[in-house]
């Protein structure tokens, strides 16, 4: 069997919007990317390798990393055959990975992972009371201002783009710099997509786990993003204590029909062409007669995602009763992240039991004077 070898490339969505295999990152995806090179440590099999950005990160892997995680770290491609598994696929990774094989088209991977295929889901999830949404793939500016012209508030978007990016907001008619951004999106996605504007009360996500038996629930994800839409952080905690949470505001009913509805559904869309971590963005919303409601379907992000990390640490490493925050934190200023892992430290000591975490503060990635990215747990 194959030994896998796991990478982080956060520019993937980005990768993906580009559909060129030349692609070239921009510098502050690259600087994520070289920080946080370690995250896939928490989550992959154990005995597999990492691909790292230098050779202190594999040090930190092995001599200071307070959890023996049972994972090597290499800063260059092995001689050996392995199964790459990166954050996620694109036609600038395959070239990236040169002779190395990879079972997978990426032409299938990029065609799904376009917001059109939200689109095409959603109202196959409104099959009963408790959800509300709709979404439009509107293929020419005349209909961008059709949609427009039909809702007060609303939003267009980009069929690929990065985290945050190629969302346009609307309120009325598009102006003349609009629609050219639609126009050109158009011309070189095949269409935008049109939202009608929903009062957002939460957002979560479900997780899944695709492969030749079909796709899988694992769990949820229950996040925060800032007012551009990137994401910011998760809330840890056990699966049931956050579907309680969501049973808040909606009744478990609805979110158990559509976890179903989901693992068949999403088969029948992936149709064998993608294997892996996948998640569902999802909003409770409040609905014109003042109730909440799901939105069942904003993105599919067909990649491993934060999400999925937050839940696999959680059960993985952190004690059952306990609750916390994993957050993605950025430091423009040299030295500045340095500090605050080494105050959090003083501040908030780290706490075991039976080997798991009870509470305190654990960076999950190496922290140094030239670190601008961490990744870290609040339990």
């Amino acid at each position: 069997m194959k030994k896998k070898l796991y990478l982080f490339n956060p520019e993937n969505d980005m990768a993906l919007a580009s559909g060129s295999p030349y692609y070239m990152a921009p510098a502050s995806a690259k600087k994520m990317a070289a920080d946080l090179a370690t995250l896939p440590a928490w989550y992959a099999d154990g005995g597999s390798c990492v691909l790292l950005a230098e050779e202190r990160q594999a040090e930190w892997l092995a001599e200071e990393c307070r959890f023996s995680l049972f994972i090597k770290g290499l800063t260059e491609m092995p001689e050996e055959e392995v199964e790459v598994m990166p954050w996620g696929w694109s036609a600038a990774l395959l070239h990236r990975l040169g002779d190395i094989p990879a079972r997978v088209d990426v032409g299938a991977v990029r065609r799904l992972s376009s917001r059109r295929t939200a689109v095409d889901l959603l109202p196959r999830l409104r099959t009963g009371a408790g959800t509300v949404g709709e979404s439009f793939w509107l293929t020419s500016v005349e209909e961008v201002c059709s949609f427009a012209s039909k809702h007060e508030k609303m939003l267009l978007k980009a069929p690929w783009s990065g985290s945050g990016k190629g969302i346009q907001p609307l309120c009325g008619l598009p102006d003349d710099n609009l629609k050219g951004w639609a126009r050109r999106i158009i011309a070189s996605q095949g269409g935008v997509v049109g939202e009608p504007f929903y009062c957002k009360l939460k957002d979560f996500a479900m997780e899944f786990l695709s492969t030749e038996a079909g796709v899988s629930f694992v769990g949820y994800s229950f996040f925060e993003a800032d007012a551009r839409g990137i994401y910011k952080e998760n809330w840890l905690a056990r699966d049931e204590a956050i579907e309680a949470r969501l049973a808040e505001h909606v009744s478990r009913e609805v979110l158990h029909r559509l976890r179903s509805e989901l693992e068949a559904r999403l088969a029948d869309v992936l149709c064998g062409d993608y294997q892996g971590y996948l998640g569902v963005d999802m909003m409770i919303v409040r609905a014109e007669d003042a109730s909440c409601a799901v939105h069942p379907c904003v993105e599919v992000n067909l990649r491993m995602n934060m999400g999925v990390v937050a839940r696999l640490f959680f059960d993985r490493y952190v004690c059952a009763e306990a609750s916390g925050r994993y957050v993605i934190e950025y430091f423009p200023v040299r030295g500045e992240a340095l500090r605050f892992h080494e105050a959090m430290g003083r501040e908030h000591p780290l706490c075991l039991q039976d080997g798991k975490i009870r509470g305190g503060y654990l960076s999950l990635t190496p922290v140094f004077e030239d670190t601008c990215y961490v990744i870290y747990a609040l339990i």
